[in-house]
């Protein structure tokens, strides 16, 4: 089924460096719904030590928005442009946003990638805060897995135990 003009779909926005938190607080503003995953961690200046919310994916907001306010978006200070996949702004399923969410919300630190994935093997997560959801293997080394989410063509990675995967 093809979504309507006017239906609300999730995008991908690139900013400007390190402008991440800044787009979000204006596209609030503006009442765009927005998400941006943040992590904690620690920096070392000369006198101190401090904890600090960093961005998880450096130069990526995330928008809830319809066709029609997507130039509203754009005209905001820090916003660079949507992000692309197949020549098309990328729209990411509600499915793959929770699947992401959750993702998220299990791990403490998470080292995620952006770049351009090669297909691999389909399997299904048997255990794990993933089970039961099916992929693609990126790469397995020892108790790293990547998840590869496909509208945007993102990795995310993360340190997990126990998580047994089953070939389709």
């Amino acid at each position: 089924m093809t979504p309507s003009k006017g239906e609300k779909r999730w995008m991908a926005v690139y900013t400007a460096p390190r402008a991440e938190k800044k787009v979000c607080e204006r596209l609030e503003e503006k009442d765009i719904e927005v998400y941006l995953p943040l992590q904690k961690e620690q920096r070392q200046w000369s006198d101190r030590k401090k904890i600090v919310e960093t961005p998880i994916i450096s130069s990526y907001v995330f928008v809830k928005c319809t066709e029609a306010r997507r130039r509203k978006i754009l005209q905001t200070y820090g916003v660079l442009n949507f992000v692309f996949y197949r020549g098309k702004p990328a729209v990411i399923r509600d499915e793959e946003m929770e699947l992401m969410w959750k993702f998220l919300a299990d791990y403490d630190y998470i080292d995620l990638e952006v770049k351009q994935l090669e297909r691999g093997q389909k399997v299904t997560v048997e255990s794990g805060p993933l089970k039961g959801k099916d992929g693609e293997v990126v790469y397995t080394k020892e108790n790293r897995v990547c998840i590869q989410i496909e509208s945007l063509g993102l990795q995310i990675r993360a340190e997990v135990e126990g998580v047994m995967l089953n070939e389709k």
